[in-house]
């Protein structure tokens, strides 16, 4: 299958946006992720927990100032961006975040986030 050279710059605005937000993430600044997402926006967590709204990075940053998104791939979809990685600095205890692998999703809407989803493998991660 060839992709079409407009479709290459929808994949490439799309991945872009989503590496902004990482970057932004890494760098614990609460406001450049706020101008980054949706007015509605909307994190799901690895545990199904549905937070809607812009607030509440400052504080995870508060309580986790080291943490950090170690991108291993990217992948493009429609208008999602899937990220595979790890983390550093979680509230996962080290010996096991070492050891884990971690999805992240975004939806991208209008240039911004619109959604930031999580999954881990954390429970096969802590049996090990």
């Amino acid at each position: 299958m060839r992709i079409l050279k407009p479709e290459l710059k929808k994949i490439e605005k799309l991945k872009s946006v989503a590496l902004k937000f990482v970057e932004a993430i890494n760098h614990g600044d609460s406001k450049a992720l706020i101008k980054l997402q949706t007015e509605d926006f909307t994190l799901v967590d690895a545990e199904g927990g549905v937070f809607r709204g812009r607030d509440g990075w400052e504080g995870y940053f508060t309580d986790y100032p080291k943490y950090k998104i170690h991108i291993e791939k990217v992948l493009t979809g429609g208008s999602c961006v899937a990220i595979i990685g790890k983390t550093t600095g979680s509230q996962v205890p080290p010996e096991i975040e070492e050891k884990e692998t971690v999805l992240w999703t975004a939806e991208i809407r209008d240039s911004l986030v619109a959604e930031w989803r999580l999954y881990t493998d954390v429970p096969a991660c802590a049996q090990t």
